[in-house]
C-alpha cells in the first residue's frame, strides 16, 4: 500500500495527550478538536491535506454516524472510519445533540486509526452508557469455524476484538472480523498429500 509522502513523519511527530479530565468519573479523555488543534501544523509543515466527513449507515436497524478520515499528498491518499451510534434515547439532549454527539466520537475513532493514536475506550464513550451488543450464537459459530480453517490464532484475534471469548465479541465488529478471517481462507493453500 502506497502513503502519502510525509504521512509517517507527521504521525511520529503528533502528540495528542489525552489532557481533558472527568473529575467526576475520574478519566482523562481528548476530543476531536484537540487532535485537529496539534494536527493542523503538522498537515501544512508536511504539505499534507485532512478532509472528514460522515454519513448515515444503517445496521441490524440502528443508526450510525460513520465519519471517513481522509489524508491525501495530492497524489495518493489513505483514509480510515469510525462509527458511533445514533442513540435517539438519550434523555435531555435534543436530535441535533444527538447526532452531533455521534459525529464527534464517530470523527475521533477515525481519526484515531487514521493517524495511529491510542484508541482505547475513553469512559465517556457510548459502550459505558449502554450495554454493547454481542454477537449472536450464529455468528460466533461462523467465526470460529473460520478461526479453525485458517488456523489462526485465536488470542491474538481476540486481542485484536478486544474480547476474551469468541461470544463476546462486540455485534459492530463482527462484519470486520468475518471479513478479515475470509480473506485469510482465501490465502491458505492446501499442503500436497
Amino acid at each position: 500500500m502506497k502513503t502519502p509522502k510525509n504521512m509517517v513523519q507527521l504521525i511520529a511527530e503528533l502528540k495528542t495527550p489525552k489532557d481533558r479530565k472527568n473529575s467526576f468519573a475520574k478519566f482523562n479523555y481528548r476530543n476531536v478538536e484537540d487532535i485537529m488543534e496539534k494536527v493542523k501544523p503538522l498537515l501544512l509543515k508536511h504539505d499534507l491535506l485532512l478532509n472528514i466527513s460522515d454519513t448515515i449507515s444503517e445496521f441490524q436497524n440502528r443508526l450510525f454516524v460513520r465519519a471517513t478520515a481522509t489524508i491525501s499528498d495530492g497524489d495518493c491518499s489513505i483514509q480510515s472510519t469510525g462509527f458511533a451510534e445514533l442513540d435517539s434515547a438519550r434523555k435531555g439532549m435534543s436530535m441535533e445533540q444527538i447526532s452531533g454527539s455521534a459525529s464527534s466520537y464517530a470523527r475521533k475513532y477515525a481519526l484515531a486509526g487514521l493517524l495511529c493514536l491510542d484508541a482505547s475506550e475513553d469512559s465517556d464513550s457510548h459502550a459505558e452508557r449502554h450495554e454493547v451488543q454481542k454477537v449472536t450464537r450464529t455468528q460466533a459459530s461462523q467465526l470460529k469455524r473460520l478461526l479453525k480453517e485458517t488456523n489462526s490464532d485465536a488470542t491474538r484475534f481476540l486481542d485484536w476484538l478486544k474480547a476474551d471469548r469468541v461470544e463476546e465479541i462486540r455485534l459492530v465488529d463482527f462484519a470486520r472480523a468475518k471479513k478479515a478471517l475470509e480473506a485469510k481462507v482465501e490465502t491458505v493453500i492446501e499442503p500436497l498429500k
